[in-house]
């Protein structure tokens, strides 16, 4: 399902309940985002609730910017992406298990006229 330009832009500020069960997700983002062609796949236990998988970033190393304003481009057919102050969040629907699959456009404020942008899938198992 694609997302017009009326897309809302998540925001590195915004928060979740604290109830919330966060864990870390195995993976990474792969190459290819600041070509439009990012190619992420991480992995999480249906019984972590949710998935944080941190930020895409301009650079590497100590001169690493990290692109913290996020707007979601596909919506995951099968779940939600938030974004906390530590990344992306992944959250599947009650009982799910499989591949799911969201893209987005990332930039960041201190980074002028660049975006980072692809796709991750999440496989829950």
């Amino acid at each position: 399902m694609k997302i017009g330009t009326t897309a809302i832009v998540l925001l590195a500020s915004l928060t979740f309940s604290a109830g919330a069960a966060f864990a870390a997700c195995d993976g990474g983002f792969g190459r290819g985002w600041a070509s439009g062609k990012g190619n992420g796949a991480f992995e999480m236990r249906a019984a972590d609730k949710a998935c944080v998988m941190g930020f895409t970033g301009f650079g590497s190393g100590a001169e690493r910017v990290l692109a913290t304003e996020v707007k979601l481009t596909t919506a995951p057919k099968s779940g939600t992406v938030g974004v906390s102050a530590k990344g992306m969040v992944y959250t599947p629907k009650a009982g799910f298990k499989g591949k799911d699959k969201f893209c987005t456009r990332s930039t960041a404020k201190t980074v002028k006229g660049q975006s980072l942008s692809g796709c991750v899938t999440v496989t829950v198992k």
